[in-house]
C-alpha cells in the first residue's frame, strides 16, 4: 500500500488527508499546538496510523508523497515575534521601506497609522556601491564598508540580514559579493539577497520581499529542518514537500532560497482541490474555506485560479506570483461581542484551539460562531469530529446568553441567530471583494464550500449573492490538505528585460527563455519527473507605455519566438486589457518588463471518489433535531441524514441537516441537496422573494 499525505496547520485544527494508492481517502483533524506546530503533526500522524491499523513508522515508510502547508511564517509576520533583522542597502537609500510607494493603504483615512517596517531604521545600513540602469558600475562596492556594517549588525544581535541594492535585478554582482563578505564575517547569520528572491523592478516591493524573506527565514529554517528530521527518524523515505503561495509545492531547500513562497501556503492549496471538482461542477468557481479562525476566498475562472503579484501581509508586499486569496477573521472560533455603541460584531478575534469555543469545555467563556451554531441546533453535540469530542451545548447557551443576549435583551436563540447573520454578512463582503468589486458577476459561478464550518453557512452566503449552486465536497473540512495531495510541483523563474514589442531583441529574448526553461526543466528532472510530466508555462508582465501597473499575459510557446509570436502576444495583451479594464489601445506597442517561466511537474495520482450507498430509496433520516429556521425565526423539527448514506440520485428537500465525521451541511427550507456526484453534495439554492429580502434587511438592522 502506498500513500499520499497532505497536512495543513490551521489556527484551530491541523488537518490530515491520507490518499491510498487505490484512491481511497482518510480524513483526520487534530488540535493545533501553536507553541510547537510540529507536535500536532506527529501526534496526528500517530492517531491516523492507529485508525489505519498500522503505526506511524510504517505509514511514513509507505508514503510516496508528503506535502505540508503551514501558517508558521504568516503568524510570525502578523505577531511580529521574529528575529532582530538588518538591511544592507545602497548608500542614500535606507528609507525605501519607510517611503514605500508613496501611497497610503487607505488614502483618505486621516487617522491611519503608518505600517511599521520590519527593520528598525538604525539597522538599515547603506554602503557605497552603484550600478546605473544600463549596467555601468558608477560606484564600486566598498567592501570595507560592508565589514563595518557586519560589525554593527553583530553588536546589535542581528540574526538575519537582507541585502537589497539598486538595479540588482539586472546586475546582482554587488549584492552577491556583499553577501559573501557578510557570511565570512557573520557565519551564523542568515543572509538573503533581493536579486535571488524577486529580481524585478520596483525598489520597495523587491526590498520588502527580501526583508520578509530574511525575517521569516530563521524560524522556518529551524522548524522545517526539525520537522523533516523527525519525519525521517519516524520512517519517511520520500522527500517532504512544502506548499507554496503560488499553488504548487517544492522541496525544503527551494523554499529556503525564496522564503516568501511559504506565506499563505495552506490557503493556496484550495484552488488545487477545487480544480479537482471542475468536471463535476464547472470551470467557474468561487471557493470559500471557513476554518476555525479565518475565512479564505479565491476564484477559479475557466478552470484556472486567479493569480496576483499585489498580495500583502501586514501591509508589506510579497511581490512574488501568488494564488489570489482574500482572508478575513471569520471562522468557527471567531468571537461575538458588543462594541461601545451597542452593536453586535463578530471577529476578528478568535478563541483558537485553546481555550476554544465555550462548548469545547476547555476554559473558553466567550461566545463563538461555533457556539452559535450549537445553540441553533445546526451542530449535533454528540457528532462533532465523528463523535471523538462531546460538545457542551449548555456552555454554548450560557456564553451566548451572557455576553450577547443579555446586552441586547435577546434570548440565547435570537442572540445566536444574530451572531450568524453578522458573520454571514462579513463573509458575503469578503466574497464581493473578490468578485463584484472587481467587475465579476458571481451569479454564474458555483460556490465551492470548504472548511469544517463552511457547510453550515454556504447556502445563506450563496443566497445573499444571488448564486444558485453550492457544492460541498466530502473533503470540505480538510479542503486545503486534500488539495495538497493532488497539487503539482511548481517552480517560478523570472528575468527582467525591458522593451516594447516593436523594439524587442528577439535573439536576446529567446536566449532568456532558453535559460529560464532549462533551469526549470532540469530542476524537475532532478526531482524525478519524466519529460512528459513537465509543463513549462511562459508569461510576461506588460502594460501600455506610460501606465504604472501591468498585467501578466501568456507568451506563445513557440520553440523560437518570431515577429509573428510577438504580434500574437500583442493581440493577447489587448484582449486581456479590454476584459479587465473595458478598453484597449490596439495602435500602441506593448511595454514588457518581466519575463516568466512556471516549471510544473504534473501530479499523476487521482484520488478515487468516496464510496456511497447504491440505492436512493434506502435513504431515510437517521434522526431528528430542533434547528433554527431563518425564515420562521424559530426552532423547528429538522431531519438529520448521514453523509455516507446518501446515494447518487438522492435528493433531500430542506429543512435538513447532513452530518459527516468532520463537517456538517445545513439545508434550509426551499433548498434541495442532491448527491449528483460521488465526491460531494450539490445544493440548489432557492432565491428569496423581494418581500422576504426586505424582511431580512429589517431584521439585520434591528440586530
Amino acid at each position: 500500500m502506498a500513500y499520499r499525505i497532505g497536512i495543513d496547520i490551521g489556527g484551530t485544527f491541523t488537518d490530515f488527508v491520507i490518499a491510498k494508492d487505490d484512491g481511497e481517502l482518510f480524513l483526520w483533524k487534530e488540535d493545533s499546538t501553536p507553541d510547537d506546530p510540529a507536535r500536532a503533526v506527529l501526534v496526528g500522524l500517530a492517531a491516523v496510523a492507529d485508525e489505519l491499523n498500522t503505526d506511524a513508522g510504517r505509514l511514513l515508510a509507505d508514503t510516496e508523497l508528503f506535502v505540508h502547508g503551514t501558517t508558521v511564517a504568516t503568524n510570525m509576520l502578523i505577531q511580529r515575534n521574529g528575529p532582530t533583522l538588518g538591511l544592507l542597502c545602497t548608500e542614500g537609500f535606507r528609507d525605501v521601506l519607510y517611503s514605500r510607494d508613496g501611497y497610503k493603504p487607505e488614502r483618505f483615512n486621516l487617522h491611519l497609522e503608518r505600517p511599521k517596517e520590519l527593520v528598525d531604521r538604525w539597522l538599515r545600513v547603506g554602503v557605497p556601491e552603484r550600478y546605473d540602469a544600463h549596467g555601468n558600475e558608477v560606484v564600486a562596492l566598498d567592501e570595507e564598508a560592508v565589514r563595518v556594517a557586519a560589525a554593527k549588525f553583530r553588536r546589535a544581535g542581528v540574526t538575519s540580514i537582507a541585502v537589497a541594492f539598486l538595479w540588482s535585478m539586472f546586475y546582482p554582482d554587488h549584492e552577491r559579493r556583499a553577501a559573501e563578505i557578510l557570511r565570512q564575517e557573520l557565519p551564523d547569520v542568515h543572509i538573503v539577497c533581493s536579486s535571488d528572491v524577486l529580481p524585478e523592478i520596483r525598489e520597495w516591493e523587491r526590498t520588502s520581499a527580501a526583508a520578509m524573506s530574511a525575517y521569516i527565514l530563521p524560524r522556518i529554517h529551524d522548524y522545517l529542518g526539525r520537522l523533516a528530521d523527525q519525519l525521517v527518524e519516524t520512517g519517511l523515505r520520500a522527500t517532504p514537500l512544502i506548499m507554496q503561495i503560488n499553488g504548487g509545492c517544492a522541496r525544503i531547500p527551494d523554499i529556503l532560497r525564496v522564503p516568501v513562497n511559504i506565506l499563505h501556503s495552506g490557503p493556496a492549496a484550495a484552488p488545487a482541490a477545487a480544480q479537482h471538482f471542475t468536471n463535476t461542477v464547472g470551470d467557474d468557481l468561487i471557493i470559500v474555506d471557513m476554518g476555525g479562525t479565518s475565512l479564505d476566498v479565491c476564484m477559479i475562472r475557466e478552470g484556472r485560479p486567479a493569480m496576483s503579484r499585489e498580495i500583502q501581509v501586514e501591509d508589506q508586499p510579497i511581490g512574488v506570483s501568488a494564488v489570489d486569496v482574500h482572508s478575513i477573521g471569520a471562522g468557527g472560533g471567531s468571537i461575538g461581542w458588543i462594541d461601545g455603541g451597542g452593536v453586535l460584531r463578530v471577529g476578528p478575534r478568535s478563541a483558537g484551539s485553546l481555550p476554544g469555543p465555550a462548548c469545547y469545555d476547555r476554559g473558553g467563556v466567550e461566545p463563538t460562531v461555533t457556539d452559535a451554531n450549537v445553540v441553533l441546533g445546526y451542530i449535533q453535540p454528540d457528532a462533532f469530529l465523528g463523535g471523538r469530542r462531546q460538545l457542551r451545548d449548555d456552555l454554548s447557551a450560557a456564553a451566548v446568553g451572557e455576553h450577547v443576549g443579555d446586552g441586547l435583551e435577546l434570548s440565547p436563540v435570537d442572540a445566536a441567530a444574530g451572531i450568524i447573520r453578522v458573520v454571514n454578512a462579513n463573509m458575503v463582503g469578503a466574497i464581493r471583494a473578490m468578485s463584484v468589486d472587481r467587475g465579476v458577476d458571481p451569479r454564474g459561478f458555483t460556490l465551492v464550500c470548504g472548511g469544517g464550518a463552511g457547510g453550515l453557512h454556504a447556502a445563506e452566503l450563496a443566497r445573499a449573492l444571488g448564486m444558485t449552486r453550492v457544492f460541498v465536497p466530502v473533503q470540505a473540512s480538510v479542503l486545503c490538505s486534500f488539495g495538497m495531495t493532488v497539487t503539482d510541483v511548481r517552480h517560478d523563474y523570472v528575468a527582467a528585460m525591458h522593451g516594447t514589442t516593436s523594439e524587442l531583441d528577439l535573439a536576446k529574448l529567446n536566449a532568456l527563455f532558453e535559460n529560464l526553461e532549462s533551469s526549470g526543466g532540469c530542476a524537475l528532472q532532478e526531482e524525478g519527473f519524466a519529460p512528459e510530466r513537465i509543463r513549462l508555462e511562459r508569461s510576461v508582465d506588460a502594460r501600455y507605455p506610460g501606465q504604472v501597473h501591468e498585467i501578466t499575459v501568456p507568451v506563445p510557446d513557440d520553440a523560437v519566438l518570431t515577429r509573428e509570436s510577438i504580434a500574437a502576444l500583442e493581440a493577447t495583451f489587448h484582449e486581456q486589457h479590454r476584459a479587465q479594464f473595458a478598453y484597449d489601445r490596439p495602435g500602441l506597442p506593448v511595454e514588457c518588463l518581466h519575463w516568466r517561466v512556471a516549471a510544473v511537474g504534473e501530479s499523476v495520482v487521482e484520488p478515487a471518489p468516496f464510496p456511497v450507498a447504491c440505492r436512493p430509496e434506502a435513504i431515510v433520516p437517521t434522526g431528528e433535531t430542533l434547528a433554527y429556521s431563518p425564515d420562521a425565526r424559530e426552532m423547528r423539527p429538522t431531519a438529520v441524514f448521514e453523509m455516507d448514506q446518501l446515494a447518487i440520485g438522492t435528493t433531500i428537500a430542506g429543512p435538513a441537516i447532513i452530518v459527516a465525521p468532520t463537517t456538517t451541511v445545513v439545508i434550509h427550507a426551499g433548498d434541495t441537496a442532491s448527491r449528483t456526484a460521488r465526491d460531494g453534495v450539490l445544493i440548489e439554492v432557492a432565491q428569496r422573494t423581494m418581500a422576504a429580502k426586505v424582511a431580512v434587511v429589517e431584521d439585520r438592522e434591528s440586530v
